[in-house]
């Protein structure tokens, strides 16, 4: 099986040459890697040129003036992706997406091609997140983390690509989607180091203001985020941050009535919280 790259970045200079290093060390190159640079003001165009003489199968395309009617992380990122698979100049069976601030072992992705190999069913599968030397804790191994994840490009089509709002979820809801066509979804562990820490550009108020906006947008069964509000009154900041994503889920939901997400990927999502809840509640 063949696969080919797609990289969103912004400003993220002092990290991408370590990804760069990355990609061309592995054993099991690319067809092709494009690099989606969304405006730069640093030193990425350069260091990305510079590889690329040596490296033709890596296009770094800059843009400018792209989507000014989406500003937030994450929608704003699932239209570039998108962009990044319709400028595609070779066919491909598996398509990755990588972050410009990560980086991997030599293997990683001829590990990950052997997963999909191997199992006609696996859908889409995400490498076991790494920050500061620490495996990320997971008790959930069926979804995964958009800033290293593989799909079949066959299922990303079938999906309709990820999913542009003007919230985030793009790539939680991809692993939701390809569940829903009735593939299989996986993080494995084959590990990925993510170079600086993850809501590094937002402060944490706004982060739950938006979390809170886009489980109003799916939306989450009231109960079910009523676990979750529960939940995060433990963390920081505390109270004030579950009530702001309190105040957003019900700004999205009930005033917004803001549903951009299609509806075959809701109702999965929604089924699965019913079964979470039953489990947690052991009926």
């Amino acid at each position: 099986m063949n696969y080919s790259i797609i990289t969103p970045t912004k400003n993220e200079g002092q990290y991408i040459e370590k990804t760069i290093r990355s990609v061309i060390s592995q054993e099991v190159l690319p067809n092709e890697w494009i690099i989606m640079d969304d405006d730069s003001s640093d030193a990425t165009s350069q260091i990305v040129r510079r590889y690329q003489k040596d490296y033709p199968f890596i296009r770094y395309v800059l843009l400018t003036q792209f989507r000014q009617d989406l500003l937030n992380t994450g929608g704003r990122v699932a239209a570039i992706l998108n962009h990044a698979d319709d400028l595609r100049s070779s066919s491909t069976d598996l398509l990755a997406r990588i972050d410009a601030d990560t980086n991997f072992a030599p293997d990683f992705f001829r590990r990950m091609i052997r997963e999909f190999e191997k199992d006609p069913m696996l859908g889409i599968a995400s490498g076991h997140l790494v920050e500061n030397g620490v495996p990320e804790k997971r008790s959930d191994w069926v979804n995964g983390r958009g800033a290293n994840l593989m799909i079949r490009h066959d299922c990303f089509v079938r999906i309709g690509k990820f999913f542009i709002s003007k919230t985030r979820g793009e790539d939680t809801l991809a692993f939701v989607a390809v569940r829903a066509l009735g593939y299989k979804s996986r993080t494995f562990h084959y590990y990925f180091n993510h170079l600086k820490p993850e809501g590094i550009r937002a402060s944490k108020l706004k982060n739950h203001y938006v979390t809170g906006f886009y489980k109003g947008s799916i939306p989450y069964r009231l109960s079910f985020f009523f676990g979750t509000f529960t939940r995060d009154l433990l963390k920081k900041p505390y109270l004030l941050g579950a009530m702001m994503q309190l105040y957003a889920y019900c700004i999205s939901r009930y005033v917004l009535r803001y549903k951009p997400f299609p509806s075959f990927v809701s109702m999965q999502l929604r089924e699965e919280q019913k079964l979470k809840l039953k489990k947690e509640l052991g009926l």
